[in-house]
């Protein structure tokens, strides 16, 4: 009797494989990301002005840096927009900052020498220190790094511009939301969706830690630290987010 040989069956594939971390359209691009950013922040700024949480110049303000939290992730990334308008924009900033602090009695010459000087350091030298300390898809993508960016904002709204702290934490907040959007669209790109596969940039956003660089990640809960002790006290931010009489004005329609 002949024998008829079989191909074995192949074992039964689990429902969501990984791709090799080299597959294509591994992350969402600049433009989903701002326009994704824009459209939640503009959602949720526009309700706090409907229950009379805020006023026209705060939700101006709140749409802004939820727009901005939603491309500061890719700033790690090297020669990526994000990184280049954030030091383009930091270089004349901080060259102002330092120029109009300098004590009276310099010459036109000397404090325009000290303006080219400054700018000159932050987008060259510190822009190219930038760069080799940091890693894409490193802590600076994380969820960590954008609660420090949060904290900062909200410390820079209240010791800077004077703005109140409930609404200084307000401002933070929508710059975290903004980031957190960002580090879930990549990772919402990081899962195909048509044969349920992961790829392997699949869980590189939404982390806490970076076990590849455990120094950056110490340093950032370092910065966290410092930056909740520096930030306005929470209580009037608190208030607003979790008193039903903010919600309780929302109408979504006539």
């Amino acid at each position: 009797m002949r024998s008829t040989c079989r191909a074995t069956s192949p074992a039964a594939t689990p429902a969501i494989r990984r791709h090799s971390p080299g597959a294509a359209g591994t992350v969402a691009d600049f433009k989903t990301h701002i326009t994704v950013a824009c459209g939640a922040s503009g959602l949720a700024a526009t309700c706090l002005l409907a229950a009379g949480a805020a006023r026209p110049e705060q939700v101006l303000l709140y749409f802004a840096l939820g727009s901005i939290g939603g491309i500061l992730p890719d700033i790690d990334a090297d020669n990526s927009i994000p990184l280049k308008l954030t030091f383009d924009i930091l270089s004349f900033v901080v060259a102002f900052v330092v120029m109009f602090g300098q004590p009276w009695g310099h010459s036109v010459i000397e404090l325009v020498l000290i303006w080219l000087a400054v700018f000159l350091a932050v987008k060259f030298l510190i822009f190219s220190f930038f760069i080799r300390l940091t890693v894409h898809r490193g802590i600076i993508h994380s969820i960590p790094a954008g609660v420090c960016f949060g904290l900062a904002a909200a410390t820079w709204l209240d010791q800077v511009r004077g703005i109140s702290a409930g609404y200084a934490w307000m401002g933070g907040f929508f710059l975290f939301l903004g980031f957190f959007i960002h580090l879930f669209l990549d990772e919402l790109h990081a899962i195909n969706f048509s044969d349920m596969r992961l790829r392997g940039s699949f869980g590189s956003a939404l982390k806490l830690v970076s076990f590849k660089d455990m120094r950056s990640t110490l340093l950032v809960y370092a910065a966290m630290i410092l930056l909740f002790f520096m930030a306005p006290p929470p209580g009037g931010f608190l208030r607003i987010l979790l008193s039903k009489s903010t919600y309780a004005g929302i109408r979504f329609l006539p």
